[in-house]
C-alpha cells in the first residue's frame, strides 16, 4: 500500500471516525480512489505550491493516465473529480494553489479531461 493511501486511512481514521473508507469489492482500502490517489499525488506538491517551479516528469506521467482513464471509462470524468474532491478535503492544511493548477496543464503539454480548483466542488461537472 502507498505511503499516502496509509496516511490518508490515518488520517481519515482520527479526524473523521463517522466517515466510512470506500473499500472495493476486492476488499483493497482506497476503493474508488486508489488508482486515482496513486496518479494524483505524484502532482501534489506542484499543486500544493511547493519548492520546485514546474511539476515532475513522474506528475506529468501521471495527469496523462488520469486524462486517460476520463476517455475510456464511462463515468471516469466524475469519479475523478469526486477522488480529487476528496483528496483535497482530508488534505485542507495544504490547499491547491491557483496558479500552479493553471500551470499544470500548460507545463505538462497537455489539457485536463477533468476539473482541478482550489475549492473543488464536483457537483455541476456532466457526466
Amino acid at each position: 500500500m502507498s505511503p499516502l493511501v496509509v496516511l490518508f486511512v490515518l488520517v481519515l481514521s482520527i479526524s473523521k471516525p463517522v466517515v466510512s473508507i470506500p473499500v472495493s469489492p476486492d476488499g483493497n482500502c482506497g476503493g474508488p480512489c486508489k488508482d486515482v490517489f496513486d496518479n494524483f499525488s505524484a502532482c501534489s506538491e506542484f499543486i500544493e505550491g511547493g519548492a520546485c517551479n514546474d511539476p515532475s516528469a513522474t506528475c506529468c506521467q501521471k495527469i496523462a493516465t488520469l486524462n486517460a482513464i476520463v476517455n475510456q471509462e464511462n463515468g471516469g470524468r466524475v469519479r475523478i473529480c469526486r477522488c480529487i474532491e476528496f483528496f483535497s478535503m482530508y488534505n485542507a492544511s495544504r490547499p491547491f494553489v491557483t496558479s500552479r493548477i493553471q500551470e499544470l496543464p500548460l507545463k505538462c503539454n497537455t489539457q485536463l479531461s477533468f476539473p482541478i480548483s482550489e475549492r473543488m466542488n464536483c457537483s455541476s461537472i456532466d457526466h
